[in-house]
C-alpha cells in the first residue's frame, strides 16, 4: 500500500502542473472572458412609454446639406442612401426621390414601437417627429392605423397584447406582419383568430418564442428576395387603401439577423404620385437583394421617415398619426 506521505506528494505535484499550465495559457482565460463580455450587452425595457438611450451627437454623419446620413455606436448602426426613380405620373415622366435606411442592432429590444400620447386608448394623434423625438429614436417611421381604426386587427405591441378584433363587423382581414421575440419577421395571411393561434402554437411556442409586435396593414411585398404578386393579397381582394394606385409608400424590411431596412418612395408631385404596390415590391427586391421579408405600411400623407429628429422627404399633405416604429440606441 502506498504511503500517505507519498500520495500527498503526488497530488501536490499534479496540482502544481495544472496551475502551471493555466498560468502559461492566459489566452484561454482571456478568450472565455471575451466571449462572456460579447454575450453581455445592454438592453432596453419593453415598456412602450420608455424610449432609447439618447444618441451621441458626435456619432452622427451628415451630408453637405446637413442632412443626417449615418450613425453608429456599440449597439446600433444606420446608413441613409438617397436615390431616385423616374415614374410616369399623368402621362408625364417625373423624377421621384427614394430613401433606403439600413439598420443593424445589437439587441431585439432596440426595435421598438411608440404610440401617440403614450396611450392605446382613444384616437389621439401626433406628428411622427414629435413622437420620435420623445423616444430618442435614431431612426423612425410611421406604423399602421391601429388606434384610429380600433375595431379591426390583432394587435400586440412591445410584447403587450392589446386586442383581437379579427372577427369584426366589417369583415376586414389583413395579411399581418408578426415580429417575434428574436426580431424575426413572419406573415399570417388574411389573419383571423384561428390562423393566428395556430401560428403561435406551431411556429413560436415550440421554439421558445413569443410575439413582440404585430402590424395590420400590408401586404407582404417581398419574401426571400422575391417580389410577391400583389393581385392575390388581402389588400387587393378587399380593394383596400388604394392598393393598385400610385402613391407615396414606405415599408419595413428584414434583411438579416437583427438587420433591417426602411424603404421609402417620395411622391412629391401630388397625392397620386409614387409607386403602385407591385412597383414598390419590385423596387425593394432590387434595393435589398435577398431580403427575408418586406412589409408595406401606411402610405400617402401618413408616410413618415424620421432620422435624428429630421423628417426626410417632406411629405405633402402630411397628417398626424397614431404610432411609429423606431430603432434606438441602448449604449450606456
Amino acid at each position: 500500500m502506498m504511503k500517505s506521505s507519498m500520495l500527498r506528494w503526488i497530488i501536490a505535484a499534479l496540482l502544481l502542473v495544472c496551475l502551471t499550465l493555466t498560468l502559461s495559457c492566459p489566452s484561454i482565460v482571456e478568450a472565455e472572458e471575451a466571449d462572456a463580455a460579447e454575450d453581455e450587452h445592454p438592453t432596453l425595457p419593453l415598456d412602450f412609454t420608455v424610449g432609447g438611450t439618447p444618441p451621441k451627437e458626435a456619432n452622427w454623419v451628415y451630408d453637405e446639406e446637413k442632412t443626417p446620413v449615418g450613425y453608429e455606436d456599440s449597439t446600433i448602426r444606420i446608413s441613409v442612401e438617397k436615390g431616385s426613380v423616374t415614374l410616369t405620373v399623368k402621362k408625364q415622366k417625373v423624377k421621384h426621390e427614394t430613401r433606403v435606411v439600413r439598420i443593424a442592432i445589437r439587441d431585439v429590444s432596440q426595435l421598438r414601437t411608440a404610440v401617440s400620447k403614450d396611450t392605446y386608448k382613444g384616437r389621439g394623434q401626433a406628428s411622427a417627429d414629435s413622437i420620435a423625438k420623445s423616444k430618442n429614436a435614431v431612426v423612425a417611421m410611421n406604423g399602421d392605423f391601429f388606434k384610429y381604426e380600433n375595431d379591426v386587427g390583432y394587435v400586440v405591441r412591445q410584447g403587450e397584447f392589446i386586442r383581437d378584433a379579427t372577427d369584426n363587423r366589417r369583415k376586414r382581414f389583413f395579411d399581418m406582419l408578426v415580429i417575434d421575440s428574436a426580431g424575426d419577421f413572419h406573415a399570417v395571411y388574411a389573419a383571423d383568430t384561428a390562423k393566428i393561434e395556430a401560428f403561435i402554437a406551431e411556429e413560436l411556442t415550440p421554439n421558445g418564442l413569443t410575439i413582440l409586435d404585430t402590424f395590420n396593414l400590408g401586404p407582404v411585398l417581398v419574401v426571400d428576395g422575391e417580389a410577391q404578386d400583389m393581385t392575390v393579397t388581402a389588400a387587393a381582394r378587399q380593394s383596400s387603401y388604394q392598393w393598385k394606385y400610385a402613391q407615396q409608400r414606405i415599408a419595413l424590411v428584414q434583411t438579416g439577423k437583427l438587420e433591417y431596412a426602411i424603404v421609402e418612395v417620395y411622391g412629391k408631385t401630388d397625392s397620386s404620385a409614387g409607386m403602385t404596390l407591385q412597383e414598390f415590391a419590385e423596387f425593394i427586391a432590387e434595393q435589398c437583394p435577398g431580403a427575408l421579408m418586406a412589409y408595406n405600411l401606411d402610405g400617402g400623407g401618413s408616410t413618415n421617415l424620421i432620422v435624428n429628429n429630421t423628417r426626410i422627404c417632406k411629405t405633402p399633405g402630411r397628417r398626424e398619426i397614431t404610432d411609429i416604429i423606431y430603432f434606438a440606441s441602448a449604449e450606456e
